[in-house]
């Protein structure tokens, strides 16, 4: 610890990043500090503060180191997140709805039958047309209705078509979103019709949440630590949930359905997905995704 004049040298960082980020630790506590360039008096970027704030910014500096070696240990054991760079599952998606809306229309009109032959009737479904869990999700009441969920789409599954690869994200988003209109068709049992790919778009956000709280269990040295941040992960879900998917014209159960479909399929994601997916896989898990979507309404339109 140097002194000079009325300022104390607490710190000498290697590089203005690491000064950049000592100020901002210091900064958060408001404690009055300068950085200086290299120089005659510090080889490298000299952090200084009055003499009265030393002892308390040095204690605040070490903390922040500490946190910073913990948080690079924890990183290091949860493994990097595979990145297959910028996604365009999201905006595919959105793009899809949209277009497929202009072909039915509204629900009101239902001038084509689309309606009829591709809801979810729960009646339908538990009866064995479980098609109509799939072909419900490209279906839209109005179009504010689409609109809302294209852009949920562009929210939730880019991120996951970076993590995973856009045909696996959006092979999964598709399967659990399907799982969660099932899953709500044998709960209602009968009495219930329902359209729209929010059951999908909450399946996007439990995905992430799925390989989030693989990712925070991994390789954990305390379970109850591991435990603690993926509890975090499952609250941050649900608080979304809370905030987007309850509401007085909201399919509550088919959205939390989906969510939880969702958080298992991410889960299941975690575990198994450890890498890049080749482009090549990609490519074959997008073209089989559409190729079931026209298959299930192949089958409603028969």
């Amino acid at each position: 610890m140097t002194e000079i004049a009325d300022w104390v040298l607490v710190r000498v960082a290697p590089d203005e990043r690491v000064a950049e980020s000592w100020t901002f630790a210091l900064h958060a506590l408001g404690i009055e500090h300068r950085v200086d360039p290299p120089g005659e008096r510090q080889a490298g970027w000299g952090v200084w503060v009055e003499p009265t704030a030393a002892a308390r910014a040095i204690a605040t500096l070490n903390a922040h180191d500490r946190e910073a070696r913990e948080e690079s240990e924890r990183a290091l054991r949860e493994g990097q997140i595979p990145d297959h760079g910028q996604s365009l599952a999201g905006v595919a998606a959105a793009v899809a709805l949209v277009a497929f809306f202009a072909v039915t229309g509204p629900r009101e009109a239902d001038a084509g039958g689309w309606f009829r032959a591709g809801s979810a009737v729960a009646d339908h479904i538990v009866r064995g047309q479980w098609w109509r869990a799939v072909t419900a999700l490209t279906l839209h009441a109005d179009i504010a209705h689409v609109l809302g969920n294209a852009a949920a789409a562009i929210i939730f599954i880019s991120p996951l078509g970076r993590w995973l690869g856009d045909g696996l994200a959006l092979l999964l988003v598709a399967a659990a979103g399907t799982s969660g209109n099932l899953a709500t068709a044998y709960l209602y049992g009968a009495h219930h019709d329902s359209v729209g790919a929010s059951t999908a778009t909450f399946a996007a956000l439990g995905l992430l949440g799925g390989l989030q709280i693989v990712r925070r269990l991994r390789g954990q040295p305390d379970p109850r630590g591991g435990l603690r941040r993926a509890f975090v992960v499952l609250a941050a879900c649900l608080g979304l949930f809370a905030m987007l998917g309850v509401g007085p014209r909201t399919d509550v159960v088919a959205h939390l359905t989906g969510l939880g479909a969702g958080l298992v399929f991410g889960c299941g994601a975690g575990v198994a997905v450890r890498r890049q997916v080749p482009w090549v896989v990609q490519v074959g898990l997008l073209a089989f995704s559409a190729f079931a979507v026209v298959a299930c309404w192949s089958l409603a339109l028969r």
